[in-house]
């Protein structure tokens, strides 16, 4: 064999070698060239904003509110019920969101565009949360700061696991979603809610019906949850906290147990993003105070 075959079969498996390698990476890795990222999903938002920054998210979905500056971003809409002229009319690389993404028909159009859409999906536990933050870091090409990342999260989520270990009792939750002309709106049965109870060691006071249904004062009073749990400032506009208890007809019951109320960023909480894992650790600390006492 000449030595010109030789270079020849040389140079042709070393590009094979090389398209082989870059074929056995997953799709996700291949990030080079992604300078516009449009996000759909709070958890996605958030997750992307840490590791690359706000300034590549060109638009987001009207459930993402942190970090603050993405309120400012042009919206594609609600994360069911996206715009597809609006995403299309940003320009992206790379459309990434969640499972909660639709309707499957602007999907199914967006991509008929050859625009790239990954679906982020992992289970609802703190494993789940670490998993879905390194993926989104190899679509990005920041695999190193999503393994910092996500290691924090894992490292908090182990924790509160560990110090809720072999718990008897789960405390009832009562998730007021807002008051809507006097009337208390409670969250029923839900993944993502019944999922951050769980891992803090609580239960859903409100378990027998989906989704949302206006509760009346009259039955909070005379089955109070043990803790309610609602938006920080859906308590500020209703004048307070007592003045929020007030409207849902707790102050008796709640009289002398100010860490009955739970005010905390919903949107992150229940959006399963970085931030959850300390606002869970936060939740499962007022739940069972005596695990969280040394």
């Amino acid at each position: 064999m000449g030595n010109s075959e030789l270079n020849r079969r040389g140079v042709l498996g070393g590009a094979l070698a090389g398209a082989f390698a870059l074929l056995a990476l997953p799709s996700v890795a291949r990030a080079e060239g992604i300078q516009r990222v449009v996000c759909a999903g709070a958890d996605v938002t958030e997750i992307v904003a840490r590791l690359a920054g706000v300034s590549v998210i060109q638009g987001v979905d009207s459930t993402s509110k942190a970090p603050a500056e993405v309120t400012k971003l042009p919206s594609i809409g609600y994360l069911r019920q996206i715009s597809v002229e609006g995403i299309l009319s940003l320009k992206p690389d790379l459309l990434i969101a969640n499972r909660d993404l639709g309707p499957p028909t602007a999907v199914e159009q967006l991509r008929s565009t050859g625009l790239r859409i990954e679906i982020v999906s992992f289970p609802l536990n703190g494993e789940g949360m670490a998993a879905k933050i390194k993926h989104v870091g190899a679509l990005l090409g920041r695999e190193k700061d999503a393994e910092a990342l996500a290691a924090t999260v894992s490292a908090t989520m182990v924790d509160v696991a560990k110090r809720l270990d072999g718990i008897t009792s789960h405390p009832k939750i009562g998730f007021i979603r807002s008051i809507d002309g006097g009337t208390p709106m409670a969250g029923g049965k839900m993944g993502l809610v019944d999922a951050t109870y769980a891992l803090a060691g609580g239960a859903n006071a409100f378990g027998d019906f989906p989704l949302f249904k206006p509760v009346s004062r009259e039955v909070l009073a005379a089955t109070p949850p043990d803790f309610v749990l609602a938006d920080s400032a859906v308590v500020a506009n209703t004048g307070g906290a007592m003045a929020f208890l007030d409207q849902l007809g707790l102050t008796s019951a709640f009289a002398g147990k100010p860490d009955r109320l739970v005010e905390t960023d919903l949107s992150t909480l229940f959006s399963f993003g970085p931030s959850a894992a300390t606002q869970i650790q936060s939740l499962a600390r007022r739940l069972h105070p005596d695990r969280f006492s040394g």
